[in-house]
């Protein structure tokens, strides 16, 4: 049995409630995403369970970075090939806002437990799983529009505050 010491367990605790104090902008950012794909035929259910699949399994910003451009070239037609397309702001998502959720998460932690001297391994916990949280809501997101055709209703989840 292993067990944690009460700081550890305080930490990770913590860690899950300043994680959960994010999920409502997280949510909000991948339905807005997710609407950049509202005239694109092209992408499909299976594109983006397999971009969750990836974030799962390596648990490595870098590898999930490198397999979206990896999809961007070679289904341009599905990811965009723009800046301002679906593939980059998936990709500027996790980069940038995704990042942020997962910085006040750890300032959250910091400020109520003090200094720690595991922060770096701390804050790559919290920012690989809300990187994989937030490639589950853009997936379900896409679900629920490619199959209703509502994808403007995402955007109306995305405004919601």
């Amino acid at each position: 049995m292993n067990t944690l010491d009460p700081q550890t367990l305080r930490r990770e605790l913590l860690l899950e409630d300043a994680l959960n104090r994010q999920l409502d902008a997280l949510v909000r950012q991948a339905n807005l995403t997710a609407a950049l794909l509202k005239s694109n035929e092209r992408m499909e259910k299976n594109q983006l369970r397999n971009l969750l699949n990836v974030a799962v399994e390596s648990r490595s910003v870098e590898v999930v970075v490198n397999f979206v451009r990896y999809q961007i070239a070679r289904n341009e037609s599905a990811w965009g090939k723009g800046e301002k397309d679906f593939g980059h702001q998936v990709i500027a998502d996790v980069r940038g806002e995704v990042k942020k959720m997962a910085d006040k998460a750890i300032d959250y932690v910091q400020e109520e437990s003090g200094p720690m001297p595991e922060i770096k391994a701390l804050h790559d916990t919290a920012y690989v799983r809300l990187i994989q949280l937030y490639l589950g809501y853009l997936n379900r997101a896409f679900y629920y529009a490619k199959t209703t055709g509502e994808f403007d209703k995402l955007r109306e989840v995305a405004n919601a505050r």
